[in-house]
C-alpha cells in the first residue's frame, strides 16, 4: 500500500527556521536590510564563523536568503521575498516577548 502523508506545515515551518541561530540570523536582515558577512558576524552576537556560515547556508537552500555578489569582492546577504514574509511572525514573536519579560 502506497499511501502519501502530508507534511504538518508547522513542522516544516519549525524544520526551515528551527535551531539557535536560524531566527536571530533572519532578524538581522529583516531589522538591518541586506549585509555582508562580517556584519551579519557582529549583529548576531556570540555566533561563530563556523555556526553563521552553516546557517547562512541552510537559510539559502530554503529560499529564505541569498546572496548576492556585487561589484568587486562586495557580497551581501539578503531576504528574499520568502524571508521577507517572515516579518508579521517576528512582530507577533516581539508581542509575545514583551508580555512574556512583564510576567517572568
Amino acid at each position: 500500500m502506497d499511501e502519501t502523508v502530508e507534511k504538518c506545515p508547522v513542522e516544516e515551518a519549525i524544520r526551515v527556521v528551527g535551531g539557535k541561530w536560524k531566527l536571530l540570523v533572519l532578524r538581522s536582515l529583516l531589522l538591518n536590510g541586506p549585509q555582508r558577512y562580517n556584519d551579519l558576524l557582529k549583529t548576531v552576537t556570540s555566533i561563530s564563523p563556523k555556526e553563521l556560515t552553516r546557517n547562512l547556508r541552510e537559510l539559502m537552500q530554503s529560499g529564505l536568503v541569498e546572496r548576492i555578489s556585487g561589484t568587486g569582492l562586495l557580497v551581501q546577504y539578503h531576504l528574499t521575498e520568502l524571508g521577507k514574509g517572515l516579518m508579521p511572525t517576528f512582530e507577533s514573536l516581539l508581542v509575545w516577548g514583551k508580555k512574556l519579560a512583564v510576567s517572568g
